[in-house]
């Protein structure tokens, strides 16, 4: 199996002058590019580079290292080495464009310190944020890139079909987790996830036995988890699983960089029936917004819809997590885990056809444990697509 992808030209094209078009609207004339989800999108390649994208004509990738690989992965033309960003200034110059007054940087991301050194080097131009446009843009998927989340997805029902071959009381969960990551691995995990903002360190994703499901963290979802450490006090323990527990697993695929968000209940035996009836409840959820989620609706009138649910069957302070509760049920996926668009409470973001979505209703019970679903799902003309085919009712062991 290929691990290698080259972005078409053509591909990378259309991402560029679609950019282009919105840097006009905002009158900003030239953007530098530093982030590694923001270079895969704009490159086809993350290496320790910088892309100037002029408002019009064609970009430049200076490459800091490595320059062989980065002319290997990525079809653009214009591809010049550059030992530091101090340099990328006349680098611009000498390469044939006109200096710009202002310069469009991620500000959501970059560094203070990133910052500041900007405002030396690029001493007479303004700089402004266009972290925004980026991130509007990357919202609408093209059909190259559905292709590879559904890539993606199939790589995750694969894994996600094979857990009950490891699935045994008596094993631990961070032993049960080593059994499917490896899977994840063989099958082309790239073992990374990407997740735009500050201190949002991210693995897998959970696993969790019986009261592990209860457990909260500092992760901005509806579960938490233990973890190993304090030093990373989230997800997967050491716990001993156990018969008649529950084990759910969401965990997040990426395959060729598109990711893909998936949770799934697992049974050894007798369920609790308090979580097997929560867990029905995220099922309707599911089939509820899947009937509504259409181009053109708000995200927070879904929400609301869904979370009147909870409310009717006296399930609120459970759902969506219990204390630490968050107020979406949805989030944008792509290069990224945490992309627009967001289905949540107050947020009117509208959908739009080629968006991508993972829907996770879930519950959370201190003490006992958490139950729920997530699929990821293409919104289309007509609405919600589904990439997995895996099941979602509860996996009994």
């Amino acid at each position: 199996m290929s691990r290698f992808k080259v972005v078409p030209i053509e591909e990378l094209n259309r991402r560029i002058a679609a950019f282009q078009v919105h840097m006009a609207g905002k009158g900003i004339l030239g953007a530098l590019i530093m982030q590694s989800a923001d270079l895969v999108y704009f490159t086809g390649v993350f290496q320790n580079s910088f892309l100037f994208i002029p408002v019009e004509g064609e970009p430049l990738l200076m490459v800091r290292r490595s320059l062989k690989r980065t002319t290997e992965a990525t079809p653009l033309t214009k591809v010049v080495p550059v030992k530091s960003i101090r340099q990328v200034p006349g680098v611009i110059e000498n390469n044939g464009y006109k200096p710009v007054h202002n310069l469009g940087i991620e500000m959501d991301v970059i560094p203070a310190s990133m910052y500041f050194n900007l405002q030396k080097i690029f001493d007479q131009t303004e700089l402004v944020d266009c972290s925004g446009l980026i991130k509007r843009q990357r919202a609408i998927k093209s059909t190259f890139e559905l292709e590879l989340i559904q890539e993606t997805s199939d790589m995750m029902d694969k894994v996600f079909a094979s857990v009950p071959e490891f699935l045994t009381p008596g094993i631990t969960e961070v032993e049960l987790a080593g059994q499917l990551e490896a899977r994840l691995r063989k099958e082309g995990h790239q073992g990374l996830v990407r997740v735009r903002g500050f201190n949002q360190d991210f693995h897998y994703g959970c696993l969790l036995s019986g009261p592990s499901g209860g457990v909260s963290s500092f992760f901005d979802g509806p579960l938490g988890g233990p973890g190993i450490y304090a030093s990373f006090p989230f997800g997967t323990g050491d716990r001993i699983i156990q018969k008649n527990d529950t084990v759910l697993i969401d965990y997040v695929g990426v395959k060729y960089g598109y990711a893909v968000d998936m949770t799934r209940l697992y049974g050894l035996g007798e369920l609790n029936s308090k979580l097997s009836q929560a867990h029905s409840i995220a099922l309707e959820m599911q089939k509820v917004v899947v009937d509504l989620a259409k181009p053109g609706v708000p995200g927070n009138e879904i929400y609301e819809q869904v979370y009147q649910i909870a409310c009717d069957n006296k399930l609120e302070k459970h759902f969506m997590g219990c204390g630490d509760q968050v107020s979406f049920i949805a989030h944008g996926v792509g290069l990224e885990l945490n992309e627009l668009p967001v289905i949540a409470k107050g947020v009117t973001m509208p959908l739009e056809e080629g968006m991508v979505i993972a829907l996770e209703p879930k519950f959370v019970f201190p003490g006992e444990g958490a139950v729920g679903i997530e699929n990821t799902f293409a919104v289309t003309a007509n609405g919600l697509k589904r990439f997995s085919s895996y099941p979602d009712e509860i996996i009994k062991i």
